[in-house]
């Protein structure tokens, strides 16, 4: 065999070749070991036979490894590319999905509104009196996730908030505090009457009413237990998409979904009022906004309701300072703060058959398309840098990035295009 060195150095170069060639393509750590071995192992044993008495073909075979290696490697590579690339789509190509963990489906919200949660509600004061000497008489807030419970306390020795939490079949968890920034505070027996599972079937409805049955899941989903910081009143907050459905410690619902739309606000402004125990064709009316419960709608001007939707109505003088209504929101009434009466307008003065007039004079104008009439926002009142004095009804149709608008009187009779 050493008078013969020519079938070593094949031997060697083959071998090493496509042991490299393996190694490369092979998407098996175990497979590449292994071909990386034999190949070594071949081109070692036939360099020790050869380097003695065959220096020359022992260089010829370092060299011709590697070489033989690029030669048949890279056809293969690009071969096997084009098979898998012919399998799967490219970048640009119909139907290409990144190679990434798969995006979760969006949850129905009858999914994304906890079920079954009146025994951890139960949980929670007992819970607040273990973390504070009678913590179920001053609690801050209880939030309800499908498989997670956290109750916040208020400890009035010490001025701080003590928390807990706990997942489904776990322990709670040690209480931490801190200095508590909040101090409005519940106690059990105002949650005594409350059923959040029977609630949930209203709440579902009023949602799909809002059309947020459709929204993806945001990660604010849940119950939250607490006192608004508007006014201290105790609810349950129902969250959904990022909207808030409101819950009483009774379990009611406030009926506010007609505020969502231009065709059914009217007669909830109405009713609001009279609740609050005003007139409403009293001339007492400083400024009346609506926005339409709709991301794509946007409000005149600056006002409450300008990122939520809803009414806003403030007052020329009287007790009250401002009401809003936000839909799925019980109302909130805000008192007067300082004495300044001034003229206004009755609520009467507004008709649901004058608004959507002026709407379609609007879209006639602008020639809007049909599916932008529910993207509406709405001033009632005077008119800023107006040649005239009096109260107007500025509105505006459609997106943020197309919306057009117009001045009218309270009978519907149009003034100018614009909003100013």
């Amino acid at each position: 065999m050493d008078s013969d060195p020519i079938p070593r150095v094949v031997i060697a170069v083959v071998v090493g070749a496509l042991g490299l060639v393996v190694a490369a393509l092979s998407s098996n750590v175990v497979l590449r070991l292994v071909a990386i071995a034999i190949a070594a192992l071949t081109v070692l044993v036939c360099l020790g036979s050869l380097r003695r008495r065959h220096r020359r073909e022992a260089i010829w075979t370092l060299v011709l490894v590697p070489v033989l290696a690029l030669l048949v490697g890279i056809p293969t590579v690009v071969v096997a590319g084009a098979i898998n690339g012919s399998a799967e789509p490219r970048v640009g190509d119909p139907g290409f999905t990144p190679r990434t963990k798969a995006a979760p489906r969006a949850a129905p919200t009858t999914e994304r509104v906890p079920a079954n949660l009146n025994a951890a509600l139960r949980d929670a004061p007992d819970r607040a009196d273990r973390l504070v000497p009678n913590g179920s008489a001053t609690v801050l807030r209880v939030n309800l996730r499908d498989t997670w419970i956290s109750v916040d306390v208020f400890d009035p020795r010490t001025g701080e908030e003590v928390s807990s939490s706990r997942s489904t079949g776990s322990d709670w968890s040690d209480s931490r505090k801190r200095r508590a920034s909040d101090r409005r505070t519940f106690a059990r027996s105002e949650i005594a009457a409350l059923d959040l599972d029977r609630a949930r079937g209203e709440v579902l409805e009023v949602g799909a009413k809002l059309k947020l049955v459709d929204e993806s899941p945001h990660a604010s989903d849940g119950i939250t237990l607490k006192r608004r910081y508007q006014d201290d009143k105790f609810v349950a907050e129902y969250s959904i998409s990022g909207s808030t459905i409101e819950v009483d410690d009774h379990g009611r619902i406030p009926e506010t979904t007609g505020a969502a739309v231009l065709e059914t606000m009217l007669p909830v402004a109405r009713r609001v009022m009279v609740e609050a125990g005003l007139d409403v064709r009293a001339p007492i009316i400083g400024r009346f906004d609506f926005r339409a419960f709709d991301d794509a709608a946007s409000s005149v001007s600056a006002t409450s309701v300008q990122n939520s939707g809803g009414i806003a109505i403030r007052f020329a003088g009287g007790p009250i300072n401002e009401i809003v209504i936000v839909p799925g929101q019980f109302p909130i009434v805000r008192p007067i703060t300082r004495r300044g009466d001034s003229a206004g307008f009755p609520l009467a003065a507004l008709t649901s058959e004058t608004l959507l007039k002026v709407r379609g004079d609007v879209m006639a104008r602008a020639k809007a398309p049909a599916y932008d009439a529910d993207l509406v926002g709405l001033e009632v009142g005077p008119v800023p840098g107006a040649r005239h004095d009096g109260v107007f009804i500025r509105m505006q149709v459609g997106p943020v990035s197309h919306r057009t608008g117009g001045i009218f009187t309270l009978d519907g009779r149009w003034i100018r295009d614009g909003r100013y």
